[in-house]
């Protein structure tokens, strides 16, 4: 998805909290800054819901479960500055720990195990770039996954301790969460070669 930034100049933790609460559409949050979050394309939304669902065959029977893009999640992100933003997919194991200040309660995820992004030409960069910095700062944060929409390609970001290994994928399976996803599953439906 792309972002574009908000109207007005810098918001508080507090004022982007209320309004996204209320807000029809998503918005992401750094550091002040508040940008809206545009809609995807088919290939991108087929790309989705095919991790979603592999995943859910995964973890089937297991005290996880995969949540969709409407999942906010809360990052404590490098320099002390505060990151809300919305992965297309992810995985949770046991129970959620919520950003304290949200209102809403549980809006505001701290302590995903897994995060999804489907990588859209105008916004790799910033997913495999920014993002996946502030990512790697989740403590309870074992894998991304960036799953290519113009080449069959899943960029698995793995933690083996306090290292962060990287492994690309074109054919087969990906290992994931002690089992193993298929990388023709993910691009079930869809013509990316």
């Amino acid at each position: 998805m792309s972002a574009v930034a908000a109207r007005q100049m810098h918001w508080t933790e507090e004022q982007y909290l209320a309004f996204e609460n209320e807000s029809a559409t998503k918005h992401e949050f750094y550091d002040g800054e508040v940008y809206a979050m545009a809609g995807a394309k088919p290939v991108h939304n087929l790309i989705c819901g095919n991790a979603i669902a592999a995943l859910h065959g995964l973890l089937k029977g297991r005290p996880c479960g995969v949540f969709t893009s409407d999942q906010r999640i809360h990052i404590a992100a490098p320099g002390g500055k505060l990151k809300y933003t919305y992965p297309d997919a992810g995985v949770l194991c046991g129970k959620g720990h919520y950003a304290p200040k949200d209102p809403d309660g549980e809006m505001s995820l701290m302590n995903p195990v897994l995060l999804v992004e489907v990588l859209s030409p105008s916004t790799k960069d910033y997913d495999r770039g920014e993002k996946l910095a502030h990512y790697k700062s989740i403590s309870t944060l074992m894998e991304v996954l960036h799953i290519w929409t113009e080449r069959r390609l899943v960029e698995q970001h793995v933690r083996q301790g306090v290292a962060w290994h990287k492994i690309d994928l074109a054919t087969g399976f990906v290992s994931s969460l002690h089992g193993a996803l298929s990388i023709e599953d993910l691009y079930h439906m869809t013509d990316v070669q």
